[in-house]
């Protein structure tokens, strides 16, 4: 209940709407809440395609970028269409909710303290009261301001490094706490590198590059390694699901088949990453780092 009270009164003040303390009677609360119709549980009847030869329905488009597309379809609201305007008028009128622990008024420690304690039930986590929450809530304002700034110092001498490309001896590793306080710095490692064969060797941050094309086959790609490497492919995997394993059945007919219609990209999408094993001459495993698949 207290949730749902301090919750409702935020998003109230957030969205300019009117309310007095009557509003907030356990009994008028309570009142509302029974009014509330629960829709019925109903199990979902999604169906799950298993069937790889199978065309799967067209996915909604999107930039790759969640915070982009979050924009967008924020904008999209708060368009000026007939539609959008009572909701885009309420966007453009959203007042933030500027967080004070010292005004007991505004509810926000009331808010935390009910939320932080649903998730303490959640996790078998004993409670905190309110003046035990309004306590902690007060510590981290100014350590997150203090710690900020000191990571944003550091990570913008190690940037300078990069920039000045620096022998990797210059960098450093540090572990902080400013509440004790401590400053510890050491020097980072260099990076393990996997040795492939004689002139050829790879790392963790390592990407091999394929560049196709729109008629570039599965065939192509198997010849692209075996001409420039001399390795057999011996799986092609993107995501879950394979692309080309030998011995599954029916994945050497998909050989003459475009990657552009086996992998099946979203619109736009300019590459994709693909987890690709090999195999020697001598039928010895080789590691290999991803190899990137760009369509054009």
């Amino acid at each position: 209940m207290s949730f749902v009270v301090t919750t409702a009164r935020i998003l109230a003040e957030m969205f300019g709407v009117n309310w007095n303390s009557q509003d907030l009677l356990p009994e008028r609360i309570a009142q509302i809440l029974a009014a509330v119709k629960v829709p019925e549980f109903r199990p979902s009847s999604k169906v799950i395609i298993t069937d790889e030869s199978v065309d799967k329905p067209e996915e909604d488009t999107v930039t790759g970028d969640e915070l982009e597309d979050a924009a967008v379809r924020i904008q999209r609201v708060m368009g000026n269409s007939a539609g959008d305007q009572a909701m885009g008028w309420r966007f453009n009128h959203l007042k933030p909710a500027d967080f004070e622990k010292d005004d007991d008024s505004n509810g926000h420690i009331d808010f935390i303290t009910a939320a932080s304690n649903l998730r303490a039930e959640m996790y078998s986590i004993d409670p905190a009261d309110r003046l035990k929450t309004k306590r902690i809530a007060g510590r981290i304002v100014p350590a997150i301001a203090t710690t900020t700034a000191a990571v944003a110092g550091l990570v913008t001498i190690e940037l300078i490094k990069i920039v000045k490309k620096s022998p990797i001896e210059h960098y450093k590793n540090c572990f902080l706490n400013l509440a004790l306080p401590v400053l510890v710095f050491s020097e980072p490692g260099a990076v393990e590198r996997t040795v492939v064969k004689d002139g050829l060797s790879f790392t963790l941050w390592d990407k091999w590059e394929v560049r196709g094309h729109k008629d570039f086959t599965l065939q192509d790609f198997l010849n692209y390694f075996k001409g420039k490497h001399g390795f057999e492919v011996t799986m092609v995997v993107h995501g879950v699901r394979m692309i080309y394993v030998p011995v599954m059945p029916g994945h050497r007919k998909r050989l003459p088949q475009t990657l552009l219609k086996l992998i099946k990209p979203s619109q736009g999408k300019k590459y994709v990453d693909l987890v690709v094993s090999f195999e020697s001459d001598n039928s010895e495993d080789i590691p290999g780092p991803p190899v990137r698949y760009y369509f054009s």
